[in-house]
């Protein structure tokens, strides 16, 4: 039997009241990274040039100085392997000692972060910029950006285990700072477009978030709910019990 249109409309009301909450944090954490990536590489594969990207990159470089020198080639380190594989051990390691699946998301989303950069790379061999001569040459191609993807893989990594925690907001506000920092440095020494550390940071929120909705990891450090103190049977026996006393 056919339900009428009414019925069809009481239950997908249902269900919006219902998940209203995870369907928005599903659309923002999963879906608009993904669109945006998805944007920006339609662009870079056919070769469409942004307007904006070398004013902007110059205007950037304008105020470059020793003591920014000095700030980028220390955030360097926290995106290349060198730098990534310590830290990714380190923290795994602790991980390991609270939740074994804690770790292995972390070396999974990492991990698949440096395939999915690696494959990027080959398929849209974008040329690094050449607007001037950068003090940290990099050899290979330019989108997308594997110091941005990197960062915003662990950033987003850490902010999905503590999400269940009162440490959430901090790590997502301390996180965001650091991948903008971290994406600002490499368009400032020249190496990569606005896009690329722009498309790279989208599309690891979009692989972690993605791999944390099919392993739910951010359920493991959920706290349990409080047991009631006795069963609603048990209080209703001993109150009988009173009153026939």
């Amino acid at each position: 039997m056919t339900l009428p249109a009414h019925a069809h409309l009481q239950r997908l009301l249902a269900f919006l009241k219902k998940y209203w909450r995870a369907l928005l944090t599903l659309f923002f954490s999963l879906l608009l990274p993904l669109l945006g990536f998805v944007k920006i590489a339609e662009e870079v594969y056919e070769k469409e040039p942004f307007a904006f990207e070398e004013p902007l990159m110059l205007a950037v470089h304008a105020g470059a100085s020793t003591a920014l020198n000095n700030v980028t080639r220390f955030l360097s380190l926290f995106g290349n392997m060198a730098g990534m594989v310590p830290l990714t051990g380190l923290l795994s390691v602790m991980l390991y000692r609270i939740r074994p699946r804690l770790a292995y998301f972390l070396l999974l989303a990492l991990g698949g972060t440096v395939a999915i950069n690696t494959v990027l790379k080959q398929f849209f061999d974008r040329p690094r910029p050449a607007f001037w001569t950068p003090f940290l040459p990099e050899p290979d191609f330019s989108f997308p950006s594997g110091h941005a993807m990197f960062a915003s893989a662990l950033v987003s990594a850490v902010v999905v285990i503590l999400w269940s925690t009162r440490w959430r907001l901090p790590a997502l506000v301390c996180g965001a700072l650091y991948v903008l920092a971290m994406m600002w440095s490499w368009v400032y020494i020249g190496v990569h477009y606005p896009t690329d550390v722009t498309a790279g940071a989208l599309v690891s929120v979009a692989w972690v978030v993605g791999l944390n909705y099919v392993l739910h990891v951010h359920r493991i450090l959920r706290p349990a709910p409080a047991a009631s103190a006795e069963r609603p049977g048990e209080e209703r026996g001993r109150q009988e019990t009173s009153s026939a006393q």
